[in-house]
C-alpha cells in the first residue's frame, strides 16, 4: 500500500509538471531524489523522538481507548496543563490512525504520511515557480534548499510541526497558484482549503494567528476577479466560515469536557517566556512587584531555564487556586504589564529572539543543517563539523586532526556564504520592490510574489519573536525564505553582470 501511494505521488508530480516549460524530466528526477533521501533517512534513523512526543502518543492512546478523550476533564484541583487539553487533538488523531494501520510500526506510518504531505506541498511550489518563469536550476536550488533544510529532520520526527507546515504551504501555494495563473477559484476549492487550514490549527494553535496570510491572498484573488463584489469575495467568506466552524467545533469539544468554551490553553506555558528572558539576560527586573507571579518567583525559582519555567507554572497554579483558563489570563496580564513597564528590555528580548544568525543557519547554511540533524537524530556526541572558534582551535591544538581543521574551515566558509545570501534576501527583496515601484512599469509578477513570501517570512518570524521563537516554529515559512534567497541571489548576479541596469527585471 505504501509503495502504491508513493507511485501515485510520483505520477501526480509528473502530470502536474507536464504542461509547463520546465525540463520536466530533470524535475521528476530531482523529486525522485528528494523522496529517496527522505525514505533512506527514515530507514536508517527511524522516527525521531522528542520530549513532546510522549504527550502526543498518550493523547492518541486516549482516542483509541474507547473514547477516553471524551471523558470530562476536571479543571479544579488538577494540573495546570492537563495533557488531553493542553495538547491539541489534530496530531494525536494522525497517530491514532497510524496505530490502527500498524500498532507496531505506527511511527514509520506516521512519518511516511508526513513525507507524502511534504512532497505534495513541494510539487505545488514547483508549479507556482514554473508559472513565475523560474528556470529549472532556480527551482532545483530553491526547493533543494528547503527539502534538505531542517525540514528533513522534522519530516522524520514524531511532532506536529511537519504536518502543520505542509498543510500551511499547501494552502498558501495553492492560493498563489490561483493568483499567478489568474484561474477561477471555486467554492468547493475554497472550502477544501479552509478544511486543510482549519485542521492545521488543530495541530498547532498558532495557525489561527497566521490566518492573515491566506486571507490576504484571497483578497488579492477577489480583487483580480472580473465578477461582482459579492461573488468575488464569496470565496473569502467560504474559507473563513469553514475555519470558524472548525475552531468553534473544537472549542465546543473543550466546553463539553471542561465546562469552559475555549480553543487552546498552550499559551499558559508561553506568555511568561519573554518575561523570564528579560530577567535572565538582565534587561530588566520584571519580578520586583507585588503581583502573585512576582511573589512566586521570589519565593524560590532556581533558574529561568525551560524545565524550571514549567515547574513554576505548576507552582503558580497551586498558589492561585484557579482553573487553567484563569491561570492563562493571569500570566497574560503579567506579560502585558511587563511589556508596558519595560518596553526597552522587551524590545531587546524580541531582537534576541529574532536571532539573525540563527535564521542564517536555518535557511542557507547546509553545514549548520547537517550539525543539527546529527545532534537530534543520531547518537553522535558532538557536531559533525565544529565551528571555527577560539575554544575549538585550542582543543584542536591539544589534539590535532587535519580532518577536523578542514571541517572547521568548511563550516566557516558555509556560514559566511549563508550570511551573504540571507542578507541579500532580507534586505535585497524590499530594495528591489522599492526600485521597481519607482519605475513607470508595474512591479513584475515574480517580484511581487517573492515580495509576499518575504513578508510572510519576516512577519511570521517577528510574530513568534514577540513571545518565543524556535527553529521548528519557522518550518512553515522555510519555503518562503529559501525561494526568496534563490531569487535574490540570481537577480543580484544578473544585475552585477549588467552594470547599466537600474531596476530589477521581471
Amino acid at each position: 500500500m505504501i509503495k502504491t501511494s508513493l507511485s501515485r505521488g510520483g505520477h501526480f508530480a509528473i502530470e502536474y509538471l507536464r504542461h509547463t516549460t520546465l525540463n520536466c524530466r530533470a524535475i521528476a528526477y530531482f523529486l525522485g531524489g528528494v523522496i529517496s533521501i527522505k525514505l533512506a533517512v527514515l530507514f536508517l534513523v527511524g522516527p525521531v523522538i522528542w520530549p513532546d512526543t510522549e504527550a502526543y502518543i498518550s493523547f492518541a492512546d486516549a482516542i483509541l481507548a474507547h473514547g477516553q478523550v471524551f471523558d470530562r476533564v476536571g479543571f479544579g484541583g488538577g494540573p495546570a496543563a492537563p495533557i488531553l487539553v493542553f495538547r491539541l487533538a489534530g496530531y494525536p488523531l494522525v497517530l491514532a490512525a497510524a496505530k490502527l494501520i500498524s500498532p507496531q510500526y505506527y511511527g514509520q506510518v506516521t512519518t511516511l504520511f508526513q513525507i507524502l504531505l511534504n512532497i505534495i506541498a513541494i510539487v505545488i511550489m514547483v508549479r507556482v515557480l514554473a508559472r513565475l518563469s523560474f528556470t529549472t536550476a532556480q527551482i532545483v536550488f530553491a526547493i533543494g534548499l528547503y527539502a534538505f533544510s531542517d525540514s528533513l529532520l522534522f519530516d522524520n520526527s514524531l511532532l506536529s510541526d511537519s504536518i502543520y507546515s505542509s498543510l500551511f504551504n499547501i494552502v498558501v501555494f495553492a492560493l498563489l497558484g490561483h493568483l499567478v495563473a489568474g484561474s477561477r477559484l471555486t467554492f468547493v476549492g475554497a472550502s477544501a482549503l479552509g478544511l486543510l487550514w482549519g485542521f492545521s490549527t488543530w495541530t498547532r494553535d498558532s495557525g489561527i494567528y497566521l490566518t492573515y496570510l491566506p486571507i490576504g491572498l484571497l483578497i488579492a484573488i477577489a480583487l483580480r476577479a472580473p465578477t461582482g463584489n459579492l461573488r468575488r469575495f464569496g470565496h473569502l467568506f467560504t474559507f473563513m466560515i469553514v475555519i470558524f466552524a472548525m475552531t468553534g467545533a473544537y472549542s465546543g469539544f473543550n466546553k463539553y469536557r471542561t465546562g469552559e468554551f475555549f480553543f487552546s490553553i498552550t499559551s499558559v506555558e508561553n506568555w511568561l517566556h519573554p518575561v523570564f528572558d528579560m530577567a535572565q539576560y538582565g534587561y530588566a527586573d520584571p519580578f520586583n512587584d507585588d503581583d502573585l507571579v512576582s511573589q512566586t518567583v521570589r519565593d524560590g525559582m532556581p533558574n529561568y531555564e525551560y524545565p524550571a519555567q514549567v515547574a513554576f507554572v505548576e507552582k503558580l497554579h497551586q498558589r492561585c487556586g484557579c482553573t487553567p483558563r484563569q491561570l492563562q489570563s493571569l500570566v497574560f496580564r503579567k506579560y502585558l504589564t511587563t511589556v508596558t513597564h519595560y518596553p526597552i528590555g522587551y524590545i531587546r528580548v524580541v531582537w534576541r529572539n529574532f536571532h539573525f544568525f540563527g535564521l542564517v543557519g536555518l535557511l542557507a547554511d547546509p553545514i549548520a543543517t547537517i550539525n543539527q540533524f546529527f545532534e537530534f537524530a543520531t547518537s553522535l556526541p558532538h557536531k559533525f563539523a565544529p565551528g571555527l572558534s577560539i575554544r575549538n582551535l585550542l582543543d584542536l591544538q591539544r589534539q590535532f586532526s587535519a580532518v577536523t581543521l578542514l571541517l572547521m574551515l568548511l563550516n566557516a566558509l558555509s556560514t559566511a556564504a549563508a550570511t551573504v545570501l540571507f542578507s541579500l534576501f532580507l534586505f535585497g527583496i524590499p530594495f528591489m520592490m522599492v526600485c521597481a515601484s519607482r519605475g513607470r512599469e508595474p512591479i513584475p509578477l515574480s517580484l511581487a510574489i517573492v515580495g509576499f513570501l518575504w513578508f510572510a517570512f519576516v512577519s511570521v518570524s517577528i510574530a513568534f519573536s514577540l513571545v518565543h521563537y524556535e527553529a521548528r516554529h519557522a518550518l512553515p515559512v522555510f519555503p518562503a525564505g529559501c525561494i526568496g534567497i534563490v531569487y535574490a541571489a540570481f537577480e543580484t548576479s544578473r544585475l552585477l553582470s549588467r552594470p547599466a541596469a537600474r531596476s530589477p527585471p521581471s
